[in-house]
């Protein structure tokens, strides 16, 4: 036997050496650790992501969740578990905001914007809110309607007193009658031409409506409504917020996303269509690495210690772990 043979460390030895080094040289797996993410971030993000796979893997995903009998359970739970958290929250939500955040946002919700004027309509304008209209519209005139008829008869009333007793006395009484009765027959006339007058002002409401949302002139004023709404929400007490929770019930909301994602699941072309969506994706920044499509934005530079930390302590971790060594052991075995 020669003396190399004899000088050169079995797997045993080689196994305890990478192990004392590993866990005893923390410099070692910072280094690890480094390598990789700089393989990654300087790897086309078409090596990346490999969207056959990925679409496979997300509508598989999907579809197993769909078919599992434990899925709307686990929702359910989640949500439930979320909104118990919630509870527990005091005070306005405006304490909950940081004071910076609220300048920007408000300057940005101030900023005129005059959306299209189509695009407006197909938004507001379908029965359901012309139906809303009518009824908003129909009680409001009938109100004002019956509370001009009130009027009548009280006016009617105040006859001054005539001399001739009996017959002063008779012609106011057929003054009042006369009101009330035109006041009744105006009152059942009153209902279905106030019906027929939003039937035919409808129309123009809702491009009214629309005219005000679209334009120009206006669009100061919204600005200010936007605001004006989130100073009020941020008004609001947190648990008044919360209680609106329990009109959802945590089930009702598992049994809506559970049907969805079956729904979804039941799409044959489910796959193909995530497929087409991460190629675009892939053909447009593909041959960009992941450095240079963060260039510019400091998500690099701010996120990377702390995840390259994170990495290492978890390696550190597992590195301690039984499994890790036995895994280590069969890996060098000859």
């Amino acid at each position: 036997m020669s003396a190399d043979e004899t000088t050169q460390p079995g797997p045993a030895d080689l196994h305890g050496r990478i192990l004392e080094r590993l866990r005893g040289e923390p410099e070692a797996l910072e280094q690890l650790v480094g390598l990789g993410l700089e393989h990654v971030l300087d790897r086309p993000l078409e090596q990346l992501v490999d969207a056959e796979w990925l679409a496979r893997a997300l509508t598989e995903g999907v579809r197993n969740s769909a078919r599992s009998n434990e899925f709307e359970r686990w929702v359910a739970e989640r949500v439930e578990e979320a909104l118990t958290r919630a509870d527990r929250l005091e005070g306005a939500l405006g304490e909950r905001v940081p004071v910076t955040l609220l300048g920007p946002v408000e300057k940005a919700l101030g900023r005129p914007y005059q959306p299209d004027r189509e695009l407006v309509r197909s938004l507001l304008d379908h029965p359901s809110t012309r139906t809303i209209l009518r009824e908003l519209l129909e009680a409001n005139i009938l109100e004002f309607g019956k509370r001009m008829r009130s009027m009548v008869p009280d006016a009617a009333t105040k006859v001054p007193k005539l001399s001739g007793g009996g017959f002063a006395s008779r012609l106011a009484g057929v003054a009042k009658g006369v009101a009330t009765a035109v006041g009744s027959e105006l009152e059942k006339q009153l209902e279905p031409r106030v019906n027929a007058f939003v039937d035919d002002i409808l129309g123009v409401a809702v491009d009214q409506m629309v005219d005000r949302v679209a334009s120009p002139e206006f669009a100061e004023d919204f600005a200010t409504w936007r605001v004006d709404v989130l100073r009020s929400l941020l008004g609001q007490p947190v648990d008044r917020l919360v209680a609106e929770r329990h009109k959802y019930p945590p089930g009702d909301f598992a049994a809506d996303v559970a049907a969805i994602l079956r729904a979804l699941a039941a799409w044959r072309g489910l796959g193909e269509q995530v497929e087409a969506s991460l190629t675009e994706l892939i053909r447009e920044y593909g041959s960009t690495s992941a450095r240079d499509f963060l260039a510019g934005s400091g998500l690099e530079e701010a996120w990377r210690p702390a995840l390259q930390e994170a990495l290492v302590d978890g390696a550190r971790d597992f590195v301690e772990t039984p499994a890790f060594e036995a895994w280590l052991g069969v890996l060098l075995e000859e």
